[in-house]
């Protein structure tokens, strides 16, 4: 089995990509810093996220066609995004991205396509940990949007929430929580062992 690793730059352009697709927007701001901090340039993070809405616009079209059938006896359309075969690290966005949207079509193509373009187990299942995380903390920022009732007319955002442009470094310094599982490092390849991400 190879144990090859990701990069800190390929953690983090999966990271912008799972980020986008959860709709996490503490996760978006923090991981734009990170990932140019890592030394991506604007090209590779437009590429992280062409291949992560590829995939999101996927599941919808999967889901919308598998509605219709319900409602008319339509056929279902469960084709992956259709998207050809990508590097490497475009494939490991598009595992992150399908777990982060429960899309098992996605998940499986992109999982059978990551291995034969060479993802060792340890790049994969550092990317599904960091997608377990970050869809984790996009469900944590949902549910206390409920908890608290939602924002009011006037009110302003949170200053955690991402949106604001105001204070971006604060927002973004302050990280997205989703390493807080790993005790404070981000989620990586130390937590995996014999090809299983460990709590």
């Amino acid at each position: 089995m190879s144990t090859k690793s990701l990069t800190k730059k390929e953690n983090e352009l999966i990271a912008i990509g799972v980020s986008i697709a959860a709709g996490c927007q503490p996760c978006t701001a923090h991981h734009f810093k990170a990932v140019r901090a890592a030394g991506a340039t604007e090209d590779e993070i437009r590429q992280a996220l062409d291949d992560a809405l590829c995939a999101r616009n996927s599941a919808i079209i999967i889901m919308t066609s598998l509605a219709e059938k319900h409602m008319s006896n339509m056929p279902v359309t469960e084709e992956p995004c259709g998207c050809d075969t990508k590097p490497l690290i475009g494939e490991l966005i598009s595992i992150g991205t399908a777990l982060a949207v429960n899309c098992t079509t996605n998940l499986e193509t992109h999982l059978k396509a990551a291995r034969a373009v060479g993802a060792s187990e340890r790049q994969i299942q550092t990317t599904l940990g960091l997608a377990r995380s970050i869809r984790k903390i996009a469900g944590q920022k949902a549910e206390a949007v409920v908890d608290t009732g939602g924002a009011k007319a006037g009110d302003e955002c949170d200053d955690e929430c991402g949106c604001s442009d105001d204070k971006p470094d604060e927002v973004q310094n302050e990280g997205c929580g989703c390493s807080d599982e790993a005790g404070g490092e981000p989620v990586n390849t130390q937590k995996v062992e014999d090809g299983l991400l460990l709590n």
